[in-house]
């Protein structure tokens, strides 16, 4: 089962109405830094991270290869949130599983009140890229490098390197190779976050997302590259968005009743 990772102890938020934000991390990567978010973000939200099977605390799980399977498990921790205000965000990698997710949540009619992802073009658009997952290892470490996305601590220990690599491998080849299936767009918020010197997420990739939903559709641009999740420029949209969302997460906006705006910053 997937597991959410426990926010800090002091930043607890136990208001029955608060917004839980689910947070999906980038290829390879854990859920378990998205916990400092609940340092900076406002009361009436708290942050339960995502664990997936093989990575971070669930490291001696094997990886699911599929992502049908992957959403499945993260079902059994949001699906059972009848009636309780949540959201989902996804950076890279996660914004593709957490966009899959508001799928199914959709049809099983608990939708999420918004999807919030980053770093990743629309489900409709190629990759800003050319596939890597298939390199060699040389390549594929190269590749990562030039991408932002390489530790320098993980390239000085090549024993951990050997253990991260197939881990990202396999999240990669299902970043850059899973298909949009068919469905029409759904009646949830969505608002995507990209950085202006991403060379994996463009502006006009990112803009297509708002194929996706028939409700309210935010593109917010930062001056950084791929990895912008620790830059204060990003917690402020983060703050901003997540201010306007906190009321409709617990039904007492009314903007958020038959009005369908297309903001782009």
């Amino acid at each position: 089962m997937t597991t959410p990772v426990s926010p800090d102890p002091g930043a607890t938020r136990d208001d029955a109405n608060s917004l839980t934000l689910y947070c999906l991390a980038h290829a390879g990567g854990s859920a378990i830094p998205y916990t400092r978010w609940n340092r900076f973000l406002p009361a009436g939200v708290r942050v339960e991270p995502l664990e997936l099977p093989g990575h971070g605390a669930r490291l001696r799980e094997p990886l699911l290869e599929q992502v049908e399977p992957i959403v499945a498990d993260l079902l059994r921790t949001v699906g059972p949130r009848r009636g309780a205000p949540f959201a989902l965000f996804g950076h890279s990698f996660g914004a593709v599983l957490a966009f899959e997710l508001t799928r199914r949540l959709v049809r099983l009619g608990t939708p999420p009140a918004a999807l919030l992802v980053a770093g990743r073009n629309g489900p409709t658009q190629p990759l800003a890229h050319r596939p890597i997952h298939n390199l060699d290892d040389e390549a594929f470490v190269a590749a990562l490098i030039r991408f932002g996305g390489m530790p320098q601590a993980l390239l000085e220990q090549p024993e951990l390197l050997r253990i991260y690599l197939p881990v990202l491998r396999v999240d990669l080849r299902l970043a850059e190779t899973h298909p949009r299936p068919p469905g029409p767009p759904f009646d949830v918020p969505v608002t995507a976050f990209g950085g202006r010197r991403d060379v994996l997420a463009d502006p006009e990739g990112l803009l297509t997302w708002e194929r996706e939903t028939t409700g309210e559709f935010e593109l917010a641009l930062l001056p950084g590259g791929h990895f912008f999740l620790d830059e204060p420029a990003f917690h402020s949209l983060l703050l901003s968005r997540l201010a306007r969302l906190t009321p409709r997460a617990t039904g007492n906006d009314p903007l958020s009743r038959g009005t369908t705006p297309a903001a782009r910053r």
